[in-house]
């Protein structure tokens, strides 16, 4: 998301993404996949990165698709754990709708459980265009149509209870990864 966020926002773009930054746009807002080969196309060219090169990367977000997995599959892209985040609809859209974006730091905040400190912050929080009940509905209906088929394309799939505090997903999150990194190393 916020890599195409950027990609939209940006001053220049690569020759090849510029004539579907409108395309982008539109699919955002209406909560729509940006389709397969424009996405691809955008996180490929961000892995073959140096940084990502050099200090691996995460892919938050992605694939959203088998279409979209087959094809870092195909580009010799594989992660070494997929993990999926389990959350019940009502409390993804809950999450998503009181989000709020300081336009100075760029900081996050949610309305209901880390709201901005102060009034002066407050007064600056945005909402990005897509964080709608329509759009979150939208884009969780076609999370769940794609949802198993990405999950399919990998034996490395590790499935995390994503209801608990952020620091309670977190440390979940961390002793799954653990526990794999683990499991790796006595298998080789």
């Amino acid at each position: 998301g916020d890599m195409l966020r950027q990609a939209v926002s940006a001053e220049s773009v690569s020759d090849e993404i510029a004539p579907h930054i409108s395309t982008i746009k539109n699919c955002m807002e209406d909560g729509k996949l940006i389709p397969d080969d424009i996405v691809v196309r955008l996180v490929l060219d961000r892995l073959r990165s140096p940084d990502c090169q050099k200090q691996g990367w995460i892919l938050d977000g992605f694939p959203r698709t088998s279409n979209q997995a087959v094809a870092l599959q195909n580009a010799g892209i594989h992660p070494n754990v997929f993990l999926f985040l389990s959350v019940p609809d009502d409390v993804a859209i809950k999450r998503v709708v009181g989000r709020r974006q300081d336009s100075l730091t760029g900081k996050v905040y949610h309305l209901d459980w880390n709201p901005p400190p102060n009034d002066e912050i407050a007064q600056r929080l945005v909402t990005r265009s897509d964080d709608t009940i329509e759009s979150m509905k939208q884009r969780l209906k076609q999370f769940r149509e794609n949802a198993n088929a990405v999950k399919g394309c990998y034996n490395n799939t590790v499935e995390i209870d994503g209801l608990g505090t952020p620091e309670e997903v977190l440390w979940d999150i961390d002793t799954s990864l653990k526990r794999v990194a683990q499991e790796s190393i006595e298998y080789e």
